[in-house]
């Protein structure tokens, strides 16, 4: 791996991009949301998503819990639930038959996984990009019409992060979309190479990238593994760095790194240069504690194949069978378990990584799962309340969650909500499954819920591309249940709309104030 140089040029250039990225597109007044009163629950429960394999590479499904250990910083801890492999399969009826179509359709597959397929061509030259873009047409060629897993397509490029293909489960929408998408010529790369403010500009996207594919499928309930094809984004050497940049970076990337996990992503990334063939980011079974190093793994320096093996996955370099390691890589991810355990260490320093090993009763077997966290005091999920950030922090990091949501093709599923016309021309009607939302108790005993919500006025459908922001308005709205009143099924928020000549389409994003969970949904307009 080749990392940037910490010159302060580089650095002040990186703070200088992440501060581009959380500015909305237009002019915008936000306040950070305040935190809110909540009752805190002390007990912290760590989801590990587990492959095992022995040593050659076979997947193994049929251990029980007692064959697995977890130490998280060298400390052995209580396995309270287990699923197997078989919990997260496809629901049984629908073998062979299609149920995902699109986004919408993902509840469907209760704790099943998905695949997310990613070019990058934002750092990828354009040779490599046309290598890797073959090699994924030869695996989609080679799969059944039928996909077993829901699989979206997504592209990185220089100036946006679009989605190319919704999920579904025709293998000729994927390869439709794969072969309809001409790449963009990656100019940033080639007029910045691995330093200087394009450099910076390029890793600050693709941070920013994998943090909307955690944040926009976070009402999906199964793993979400990530295949990111194309070579990374230049790192960012932090030892020698100034204090304003190793706390940009520090809090983005716990952020980052939180989120991901939270929400079950799991990054695998395969670089399609020709050179050394190798594979990193392997957990290997090994009992022996003294060989064991607790390393916070962006302790000193960024770089983006780290959230590979930090979120469970592998990194592979150079190898001429592409196709065959993503089908492999979809294969592992997709045959899991899942554990969970409460942590014995209760200090909540959001800053310290904590790390995490699985011993294998069977030392011929290999665990592969996430290489730690930062604990929950981060608020990875919801830093617009996360009181150990300032408020001006806060208020940037709710305007890159909405920003990001708002001109984003992907569908937030974090919150599931419908749009409709209001009862005015200047007024739409967002509903929301009531015990989607946070609902927070005042002193009356009456309780609230509240919602940042975001109206977007676009002048192109979303499969158009390109489309141009016309105007937007957001506004903080609450709903209300009164002492002793039912809880409802749905909420209603009336949402303000400006629609300026040549509007096509709206964008709504719904965000809540408490767990930071994001919707959005589309309309049309005549």
């Amino acid at each position: 791996m080749s990392f940037c140089s910490a010159r302060p040029a580089f650095r002040r250039a990186f703070v200088a991009a992440l501060a581009c990225l959380l500015t909305f597109p237009a002019a915008v007044s936000l306040s950070a949301q305040a935190p809110v009163a909540t009752f805190h629950v002390t007990t912290r429960i760590v989801v590990l998503d587990v492959v095992v394999k022995d040593k050659k590479g076979n997947i193994i499904t049929n251990l029980s819990k007692n064959d697995f250990t977890v130490l998280e910083d060298r400390q052995p801890q209580t396995i309270r639930t287990f699923e197997p492999p078989s919990a997260h399969v496809m629901p049984p009826d629908t073998a062979n038959q299609l149920v995902v179509t699109s986004a919408a359709d993902l509840p469907k597959i209760g704790d099943a996984p998905i695949t997310i397929l990613v070019l990058d061509e934002l750092n990828t030259q354009f040779s490599d990009m046309a290598y890797a873009r073959h090699e994924l047409e030869k695996y989609l060629l080679a799969q059944p019409d039928i996909l077993k897993q829901p699989t979206a397509l997504l592209v990185a490029s220089n100036t946006r992060f679009q989605l190319l293909q919704d999920f579904t489960q025709k293998r000729a929408d994927v390869l439709s979309a794969l072969k309809k998408h001409f790449p963009e010529y990656p100019w940033k790369l080639q007029q910045s190479g691995k330093s200087g403010p394009g450099a910076a500009e390029r890793i600050a996207q693709s941070m920013a990238s994998l943090l909307q594919i955690a944040e926009a499928t976070r009402g999906t309930r199964g793993r979400k593994n990530v295949i990111w094809v194309g070579v990374n984004a230049p790192g960012v050497d932090l030892v020698g760095a100034d204090p304003v940049t190793i706390k940009v970076m520090g809090d983005l990337t716990r952020r980052l790194t939180q989120t991901l996990l939270a929400d079950r992503v799991t990054l695998n990334y395969i670089n399609p240069t020709a050179n050394d063939s190798s594979t990193v980011g392997l957990m290997v079974g090994d009992d022996d504690d003294a060989t064991m190093v607790d390393t916070d793994p962006f302790g000193a320096d960024v770089d983006f194949n780290q959230f590979a093996p930090a979120t469970g996955g592998q990194i592979l370099f150079s190898r001429n069978d592409i196709d065959a390691e993503i089908k492999t890589t979809i294969d592992q991810g997709s045959n899991y378990y899942t554990l969970s355990y409460s942590p014995t260490n209760a200090n909540e320093d959001a800053a310290k990584y904590r790390n995490i090993r699985i011993k294998m009763s069977n030392p011929d077997l290999i665990a592969v799962t996430r290489e730690g966290y930062y604990p929950e005091s981060a608020n990875a999920n919801n830093s617009a309340a996360d009181t150990t950030l300032t408020e001006d922090q806060r208020k940037k990091f709710l305007q890159l969650d909405l920003s990001q949501a708002a001109t984003s093709t992907i569908e937030y599923n974090g919150l599931p909500i419908t749009a409709k016309p209001g009862p005015d021309a200047a007024t739409w009607t967002i509903t929301v499954p009531a015990n989607t939302l946070s609902w927070t108790p005042r002193t009356d005993g009456s309780l609230f819920a509240e919602v940042t919500s975001m109206s977007v006025a676009f002048d192109k459908p979303a499969k158009d591309g390109k489309s141009h922001l016309l105007a937007h308005q957001a506004k903080e709205v609450q709903a209300v249940r009164k002492v002793g009143e039912a809880p409802p099924d749905l909420v209603e928020f009336q949402v303000p709309v400006t629609i300026p000549k040549g509007a096509k389409r709206l964008r709504f994003v719904i965000r809540d104030a408490v767990s930071g969970k994001i919707g959005t949904a589309d309309a049309m307009l005549p």
